[in-house]
C-alpha cells in the first residue's frame, strides 16, 4: 500500500478550490440534514418514488455527478468566502431544516390550510390531496426555490447551466406533483393520451401469457383492464401517472445528463434518446403486467406492495442496463473503429 507523503497531500491540496469546497459542502449537507430528519419523522415516504421522497435521493445523485463534472467550470479566484452573496445564500441554504423541523412542530397543518385557501380539490376526489399530494407538492416546489436561489448566489449564471439538470429534476417532479394534486386522474387530459397505449401494451402481454383481459372504462381515474386468470380476477385502473409519463420524466433528465459533455456525434445522441423513450415506455408496460400478474395470482395486497415500492425497481434497473449498454457501445465498438481508420497525415 502506497502512502502519499506530506508534500504530496500538501501538492494535492493546494490544486484544489477550497471556497469551491466550501461551498459545495454548504449546499450538499443544506439537503442531506432535512432529508435525514425527514426520514426520521416518516421514513416511509422515502420509499415511494410517485407522491412520496426517493426522488430527493435521485436529485442529490444527479447534484453528485453535476458537480463532479463540472467543478473545473465553477472554480474562483476568491481573497474572502463570506460576501453579502454568500451569507444570502447561507441563510437560505439554513430554510430547508427549518421547515423539516417544523413539521414536527404545526407547520404541517399551516400547509394543510394553505391547501384549502388555494383550492386543493379535496371535496371533489378526497382528503388525501389535501394531506398527503399538496404537502408533498408544495414541499418540492419549496426546495427547488431554495436550491435554485441558493446555485444563483454562489455560482452565478454558470452554476445555473452547471446544475441545469438536477435543478430542472427537482423543480419538474414538484411540477408533476402540483399537476396531479389539482387535476388528478384523466381531469389532466395532455398527459391521459399515454394511458390507452399502455394498456393496450399490457393487454396484448397479458393475452399471449394466456390471461383473459378486458378494458372498461375508469371514468375521471383512467382506463381499467380486468385480468382473468385460472381461478380469479383482477382490475386495475391506470391513469396517467403510473402509464410511463413519470418514468419518461425521470428518464430524460438522466439521458441528459449521461449523454453531456461526451464527444459522441448528435445523430447518435438522438438515437440513443429516442430507443431510451421508447424503452422506457415498455418497461414501464411491463412493470404494469408485474402488478396485475401479482394481482391476479395472489390478491390486491401484493398488487398493492409491487405497485408502491417493487415495481420502481424495473425502471431503475432498466435505466442502469441501458446506460451501461450505451457505454460499453461506445467505448468498446466505435472507439474501435476509430483507432483503425487509416491516417490521412501526408509527409
Amino acid at each position: 500500500m502506497i502512502i502519499p507523503s506530506k508534500e504530496q497531500l500538501k501538492g494535492l491540496l493546494s490544486r484544489i478550490d477550497r471556497y469551491f469546497l466550501l461551498q459545495t459542502a454548504l449546499v450538499f449537507a443544506a439537503f442531506i440534514v432535512p432529508l435525514v430528519i425527514l426520514y426520521i419523522l416518516d421514513a416511509g415516504s422515502f420509499d415511494l418514488l410517485w407522491k412520496g421522497r426517493a426522488p430527493y435521493l435521485l436529485f442529490l445523485w444527479l447534484f453528485f455527478l453535476e458537480t463532479a463534472l463540472g467543478w473545473k467550470k465553477l472554480k474562483t479566484e476568491r481573497t474572502i468566502f463570506w460576501t453579502k452573496k454568500t451569507v444570502l445564500a447561507a441563510v437560505i441554504l439554513l430554510l430547508p431544516t427549518v421547515y423539516s423541523v417544523g413539521l414536527h412542530f404545526g407547520l404541517q397543518a399551516g400547509i394543510v390550510e394553505l391547501g384549502k385557501a388555494v383550492g386543493v380539490p379535496a371535496e371533489q376526489y378526497g382528503e388525501w390531496y389535501l394531506t398527503h399530494s399538496w404537502p408533498f407538492s408544495f414541499e418540492y416546489i419549496l426546495f427547488a426555490v431554495f436550491f435554485v436561489t441558493s446555485i444563483w448566489l454562489l455560482y452565478g449564471v454558470r452554476g445555473l447551466k452547471t446544475f441545469a439538470v438536477s435543478s430542472f429534476f427537482i423543480g419538474g417532479v414538484g411540477v408533476f406533483y402540483m399537476i396531479d394534486t389539482f387535476y388528478p386522474y384523466g381531469t389532466f387530459t395532455v398527459l391521459q393520451s399515454f394511458v390507452p397505449v399502455t394498456v393496450y401494451g399490457a393487454s396484448s402481454i397479458l393475452n399471449l401469457l394466456g390471461y383473459g383481459t378486458q378494458t372498461f372504462s375508469g371514468g375521471a381515474n383512467g382506463l381499467g383492464l380486468t385480468v382473468t386468470g385460472a381461478n380469479s380476477t383482477y382490475s386495475a385502473i391506470v391513469s396517467w401517472s403510473c402509464a410511463g409519463s413519470h418514468s419518461l420524466f425521470i428518464y430524460s433528465f438522466m439521458i441528459m445528463l449521461f449523454l453531456r459533455g461526451t464527444n459522441i456525434s448528435r445523430t447518435r445522441k438522438i438515437i440513443y434518446v429516442i430507443a431510451g423513450a421508447v424503452g422506457t415506455f415498455f418497461v414501464n408496460i411491463v412493470r404494469i403486467v408485474a402488478i396485475l400478474l401479482a394481482g391476479v395470482n395472489s390478491g390486491a395486497s401484493l398488487a398493492a406492495t409491487f405497485h408502491e415500492f417493487y415495481g420502481e425497481f424495473f425502471f431503475i434497473a432498466w435505466m442502469f442496463i441501458y446506460l451501461s449498454i450505451i457505454y460499453l457501445f461506445e467505448t468498446c465498438f466505435i472507439n474501435k473503429i476509430r483507432n483503425k481508420q487509416p491516417s490521412t497525415d501526408t509527409v
